[in-house]
C-alpha cells in the first residue's frame, strides 16, 4: 500500500473490499445484523403497540363522537396505525444505528484486527461519547445551514436547481462519509478539527467513498443493511491512507 495512489475511484470502490473482508470473517456475521435486526425490534413495537392501544382508542373516539359511520371509523383507525408506522420508521431509522453502536465498534476492532495496524487504547464510553458528539455537532453545523440555504434559494429562484442541486449531493456524499469516518476516528480519540483536516487533504477519495455510499443509502431498506460495510470500508480507507505516512513514505501528491 505505501507510495500508492489513492483518489476518488479508489475510495468510490472501498465498499466492495470492505464488503468482501466481512464475509470472510463468520466473527462478523451476526455483528452485520444488528443494525436491521434493530431497527425490526423498533419498528415491531410502534406497530404493535399502535395496534393495541392507538387504533382502539381511535375507534372510541370516533364511536362517541357519533358523527363518523363504521366503514369510515375503521378506515380513520388503519389511516392512524399506518402514521404511526411511518413515524416509527423514520424513528427507528435514527435510533438503530446508535443502539447498534457496540456491534459496530466491534466491527471496527475485526478490520483493524485484520489489517495489523497499531494497537489502541481504551478512551471509555464518556471519552468516545464526547468525541463523537463533537464531531456530529461540527458537521451539522457546517452542513444543515448550506443545504437549508440551497432549498431556499430553489424555492425563490426555481432555475436555480440547476447548481444547487448538484452542490446538494456533494454536501449529502461529504457529509455520509464524515458519519461512517466517524466510527474509527472517535475509537481512535481524534477530535472534530483533526477529522475536517483529514478530509480536507484527502477530499478526493473521502468524496468518492461519500458518493458510493450515496447512491446505496438511497435504495430502499439499504442503508441499515449496508452500514456495517460502509463502517469497515471506512476504517480500510482510513488506514489505506495511513499507510504510507506510518511506513515512513511520503504522501502521494493527490492526497498530501
Amino acid at each position: 500500500m505505501p507510495g500508492k495512489a489513492i483518489g476518488f475511484w479508489r475510495g468510490f470502490a472501498a465498499p466492495f473490499g470492505a464488503a468482501r473482508q466481512l464475509m470472510s470473517l463468520p466473527r462478523a456475521w451476526p455483528l452485520m445484523l444488528v443494525p436491521a435486526f434493530v431497527f425490526g425490534l423498533l419498528e415491531g413495537a410502534v406497530v404493535l403497540a399502535s395496534w393495541h392501544f392507538l387504533k382502539p382508542w381511535v375507534s372510541g373516539l370516533g364511536a362517541s363522537d357519533g358523527g363518523i359511520g363504521h366503514v369510515g371509523l375503521s378506515a380513520v383507525s388503519w389511516l392512524a396505525v399506518a402514521f404511526a408506522a411511518l413515524v416509527g420508521w423514520l424513528v427507528a431509522g435514527f435510533l438503530a444505528p446508535v443502539v447498534s453502536a457496540p456491534a459496530l465498534e466491534r466491527i471496527v476492532t475485526l478490520t483493524e484486527t485484520e489489517l495489523a495496524v497499531p494497537a489502541r487504547g481504551r478512551l471509555g464510553f464518556f471519552a468516545e461519547f464526547w468525541c463523537g458528539f463533537r464531531s456530529l455537532v461540527m458537521c451539522s453545523a457546517l452542513t444543515l445551514p448550506l443545504l437549508l440555504a440551497l432549498t431556499l434559494l430553489e424555492m425563490l429562484l426555481p432555475p436555480a436547481a440547476v447548481f444547487t442541486t448538484p452542490l446538494k449531493l456533494l454536501l449529502a456524499a461529504l457529509g455520509l462519509a464524515w458519519g461512517l469516518f466517524d466510527y474509527p476516528l472517535t475509537l481512535r480519540g481524534i477530535g472534530a478539527r483533526e477529522r475536517f483536516a483529514f478530509m480536507r487533504r484527502h477530499f478526493s477519495v473521502v468524496l468518492g467513498f461519500g458518493a458510493a455510499f450515496s447512491i446505496v443509502f438511497m435504495l430502499p431498506c439499504c442503508g441499515l443493511v449496508m452500514l456495517p460495510v460502509g463502517v469497515a470500508a471506512a476504517t480500510r480507507l482510513y488506514w489505506e491512507i495511513r499507510a504510507p505516512e506510518l511506513s515512513g513514505a511520503p504522501l502521494p501528491r493527490q492526497l498530501s
